[in-house]
């Protein structure tokens, strides 16, 4: 339970094996020596992001369909049978797939932006936030220093210096300086919004049979309305920079 909580809290890229061809493949033109493998290397392709390719490795990796289907399979082999065996199974594996693909873009975009807007973090900086992260997992999954190393070296970590390394050098780093700074830094909630909020929804804040005070669930209501606030503006900026951006897909 513990590996899957610090999964999902901890930057770690898991590497897939590739399923078209070696992606350490080197070649001594631009073009190959054998026609078709042109055409193989294309068909690798699944979108462009400003010329910044995305090939189907990128996208397994990040969808994680592998992993998605073997948890099935460990639930339900028919149901697994369904979704890689029936079209309508297949239709729901490509959906997905394409809604991955489409958040892929987007953390392009994202890092493309933070790298045009110059942003940068110093060693410091960079040295605090993973400190404040790994501080926020110990203590929200209660655990010790070694369980933590454990958890790391399962993930495929040498030692706790290496993931270290992969975290400070992560581009998300750089994006998320981009968003405070570019696009969420001006939220501001009020005090009308917060009581609007609270009389449209008082049936939430019932506890006993008694509705709490607008006091006491104020800062509640605010976090919440902050993150609604945060989560739109985030949308409209990443649209933005969709429609200014050159995309192709090929899925």
């Amino acid at each position: 339970m513990k590996k899957r909580i610090l999964a999902s809290l901890l930057v770690i890229i898991m590497i897939l094996p590739a399923t078209v061809f070696a992606q350490d493949l080197n070649l001594d033109s631009d073009q190959p020596a054998d026609p078709s493998l042109k055409n193989k290397m294309e068909s690798n392709i699944v979108a462009k992001v400003n010329g910044e390719k995305i090939t189907r490795q990128e996208l397994l990796q990040k969808a994680e369909i592998n992993q998605v289907l073997m948890k099935i399979n460990r639930i339900d082999q028919q149901f697994l049978r369904v979704l890689t065996g029936t079209k309508s199974g297949k239709n729901v594996i490509k959906e997905y797939q394409k809604r991955k693909l489409d958040n892929l873009i987007n953390n392009i975009l994202l890092e493309q932006q933070a790298q045009k807007s110059g942003i940068s973090l110093s060693q410091e900086k960079k040295e605090k936030i993973y400190q404040q992260q790994k501080k926020a997992i110990l203590k929200n999954n209660n655990l010790s220093q070694k369980q933590f190393l454990s958890i790391l070296k399962k993930q495929g970590f040498k030692n706790e210096k290496a993931y270290k390394q992969q975290f400070l050098n992560n581009p998300q780093l750089k994006v998320n300086k981009l968003i405070e700074k570019e696009v969420v830094s001006d939220i501001k909630i009020t005090d009308a919004e917060i009581k609007k909020f609270y009389e449209k929804n008082k049936k939430q804040f019932t506890k006993n049979n008694k509705t709490q005070s607008l006091e006491k669930v104020k800062p509640q209501i605010k976090e919440l309305l902050k993150q609604q606030k945060r989560s739109k503006q985030i949308k409209q900026y990443v649209n933005k920079l969709r429609k200014n951006a050159q995309i192709t897909i090929n899925i």
